[in-house]
């Protein structure tokens, strides 16, 4: 058997549909069919149940797909060593990042990788939240989170606090000292409505807050911050210029955010047998600028 179809039916089992796989593969859908029953007539036997929206393997198909896995492995470890030995990295490498912290610290990072690998030809998609390694065909996600997902590997990069901040322009007349008070100000959020747990002197408080305005970057919450629209709960690397120049303000210090939305930054990818070579590449590199840039608002983690 051609080792391309054992390529094939790789993809296609980790597929949700036939149209998908042929996405995936960029065949046409007939294709894709044509092509699957050419391999259950060579085993005489069913490898997929599909209709025309769904599929799910056999258990012959489940069995087979475990052997490709392990032949696609194979493969992307002898095209490595080929590679090593001629010093290069090359191939298409997608990225996805949330939006502030690409904007504000990772964008000359990401273009000085690409200068050193001009081989490399990366896809970056600007995207908070989680996300399916596999149906979105990232190599590596950059995210922050208090818990990784377990089917990935989480390779730690840094840690972030998290902050109450307003304008100067906000607080001026009234600072608020106590959690009460905020509820005389406007609220910024990711989302229209909002829960934040406190931990105050006292115990703990539960916030809940209807956002004036409410977007999933929180660069753009920075800057709406800034301009004085309201109170936002702020990562400390996106606060920390503000802070710095006194655009902003860090309000209720003594009342810590607690649970955060995600206190460490990772480099997620899956298992490392399937991982890339560029894919590699990138997150070594990554570890080692968080390293040396020692920014601001960022703790780089061994």
């Amino acid at each position: 058997m051609d080792t391309d179809n054992f390529l094939f039916f790789a993809t296609l089992a980790e597929s949700q549909s036939l149209t998908d796989a042929a996405r995936r593969l960029n065949i046409d859908r007939s294709g894709v069919s044509r092509k699957l029953k050419m391999l259950e007539a060579q085993a005489q036997a069913q490898l997929v149940v599909r209709d025309t929206r769904n599929m799910a393997l056999t258990a012959l198909g489940e069995a087979f797909y475990a052997r490709c896995l392990a032949i696609r492995d194979e493969i992307a470890r002898a095209r490595d060593m080929l590679d090593s030995r001629k010093g290069l990295i090359h191939g298409p490498l997608h990225v996805s990042c949330p939006p502030a912290i690409t904007r504000t610290l990772l964008a000359p990072v990401l273009r000085t990788f690409c200068h050193q690998h001009p081989a490399i030809s990366l896809q970056l998609t600007l995207q908070p939240g989680p996300i399916d390694l596999i149906d979105k065909q990232i190599d590596v996600a950059i995210r922050f989170t208090n818990a990784p997902e377990p089917q990935y590997v989480a390779r730690p990069l840094a840690t972030t606090d998290w902050l109450l901040c307003a304008s100067p322009a906000l607080v001026r007349d009234h600072p608020p000292e106590t959690v009460e008070a905020l509820d005389a100000l406007p609220w910024l959020g990711i989302r229209n409505r909002m829960e934040i747990s406190l931990q105050g002197p006292a115990g703990p408080h539960r916030l809940l807050r209807t956002s004036r305005m409410s977007c999933g970057d929180y660069a753009m919450l920075r800057d709406l911050c800034r301009d004085g629209l309201g109170v936002a709960m702020l990562p400390a690397y996106a606060a920390a210029q503000g802070l710095a120049d006194g655009s902003l303000l860090q309000v209720l210090k003594d009342y810590p955010i607690q649970p955060t939305p995600g206190s460490t930054l990772y480099a997620i990818t899956l298992q490392s047998r399937y991982m890339p070579p560029q894919a590699r590449a990138l997150v070594a590199y990554l570890k080692e600028q968080v390293r040396l840039n020692a920014w601001e608002g960022l703790t780089a983690v061994d």
